[in-house]
């Protein structure tokens, strides 16, 4: 009989081992460098790397401060499916984080728009610009879900095509402990892979952090699913 138990988990060690051997990190910033590194973003030219006047831990020393300026882009392509992480604050309501980029004009724009913002409170605004072009599509939060402004939040964008899946929690949180708060699928199929970005406009204020882009499921051990099952009010607890 135990032997029976060992040869039953050699499948699951295999299919763990497989997923993590072909798992990328596609793209890192942490901003460390203490200035805007030109050779991974085409950003505004308001946006700035300040010292990080918080004090948390997990941001270190340096964070990417971005207000107004429209849209910032990186210089590098990404594929059809990836995850995306980072850390961010809305300093007066509004995030903006841009998906598939094709230049200024064409991307995808996701807002997550904060308490007290003069857009859609508690939303994530779901955002397709084409040929220069903004279309919105703003839903509440999942489950109440609510956010303050000029709070550190983790967020996790699944990337998968056209389908968005939007996962956020407290800023000390594992990944794999973030609350699904939002689903989008463009029905329109704009755009299908392209560049990252931020986008802020006019006196919209918001900072960034520890951006990273990799393959679907890095660093997600299987049956950590099961964790996005927690509630909202256990992640506050956290805070």
């Amino acid at each position: 009989m135990r032997l029976i138990k060992v040869f039953a988990l050699v499948p699951i060690i295999l299919a763990l081992m497989v997923g993590t051997t072909h798992a990328q990190i596609l793209f890192e910033e942490d901003f460390e460098s203490g200035e805007l590194d030109r050779d991974k973003w085409v950003g505004a030219a308001v946006w700035k790397v300040i010292d990080n006047e918080t004090g948390d831990k997990v941001l270190e020393d340096f964070v990417l401060d971005v207000l107004g300026g429209e849209e910032g882009l990186g210089i590098e392509e990404f594929p059809e499916n990836y995850d995306y992480y980072a850390h961010f604050r809305s300093m007066n309501g509004l995030a903006g984080f841009i998906f598939h980029g094709q230049d200024g004009n064409n991307i995808y724009m996701h807002q997550i728009s904060a308490t007290g913002s003069a857009y859609t409170p508690n939303n994530t605004r779901w955002h397709r610009k084409v040929a220069g072009t903004y279309s919105a599509e703003p839903e509440p939060f999942q489950d109440g879900v609510t956010i303050d402004q000029e709070v550190w939040y983790k967020i996790r964008f699944e990337v998968r095509g056209i389908d968005f899946k939007l996962f956020l929690g407290d800023v000390d949180a594992d990944y794999d402990e973030l609350t699904l708060i939002g689903e989008w699928t463009d029905s329109q199929s704009a755009f299908t892979s392209g560049k990252i970005g931020f986008r802020m406009s006019g006196t919209e204020h918001a900072q960034y952090d520890n951006v990273s882009v990799r393959t679907p499921g890095y660093g997600l051990a299987v049956g950590s699913r099961g964790k996005l099952a927690i509630t909202w009010g256990e992640v506050k607890e956290k805070i």
